[in-house]
């Protein structure tokens, strides 16, 4: 090129094509926007904080919980699903008399796990848990193991399922009609 010849310049160009394709994103959420979904005081029926709830959900259009038994064992299973996708989900296995909560995370291979409330319960970066003496409720066992779990958990889950889990479980308890 000869010296005082002009060079096309493609700023224009690009500025254009970056604009376009930061656009579209000015109408998507952020993580600070609140679920576009009625956020429930229950999972799967069993009462629960609400405020906290949507704390652990995920943002999205369409919530759905999808209750699941298990008759042979009388296990349960509750799946909240965000736009299609786990966010939260709650399960209770029944174990044989005499089951601890160390029991439970003895083979897990679960890291960082705290226990609470003098050992009663257990937390974890994206969970928490507990055992429920549960005498004559069910022919499986006389203990269930009782979990939340942030699917898509942070670093505010742990804090968020401390607070949720003790009065769910206890929620969940008096449904199952434990002895006390």
């Amino acid at each position: 090129m000869r010296k005082n010849e002009h060079r096309p310049t493609y700023t224009g160009v690009t500025l254009a094509a970056v604009l376009l394709s930061i656009l579209p994103l000015a109408g998507c959420s952020s993580a600070g926007d609140s679920p576009s979904y009625p956020i429930p005081d229950n999972i799967c029926g069993i009462s629960t904080d609400s405020t906290i709830l949507e704390q652990l959900l995920d943002d999205g259009i369409e919530l759905v919980q999808d209750e699941n038994h298990f008759p042979l064992r009388g296990d349960y299973i509750c799946h909240m699903y965000v736009d299609g996708n786990d966010s939260v989900v709650s399960d209770a296995v029944w174990q044989e008399s005499g089951y601890t909560l160390r029991d439970h995370f003895e083979y897990s291979g679960r890291k960082g796990i705290h226990y609470f409330g003098g050992g009663k319960y257990a937390s974890w970066k994206s969970g928490v848990a507990t055992v429920i003496p549960c005498y004559g409720v069910n022919d499986m066992g006389d203990f269930v193991v009782m979990t939340v779990e942030d699917i898509r958990w942070n670093e505010d889950s742990r804090a968020l399922l401390k607070k949720l889990g003790p009065p769910y479980f206890d929620a969940y308890k008096k449904k199952l009609g434990c002895p006390s």
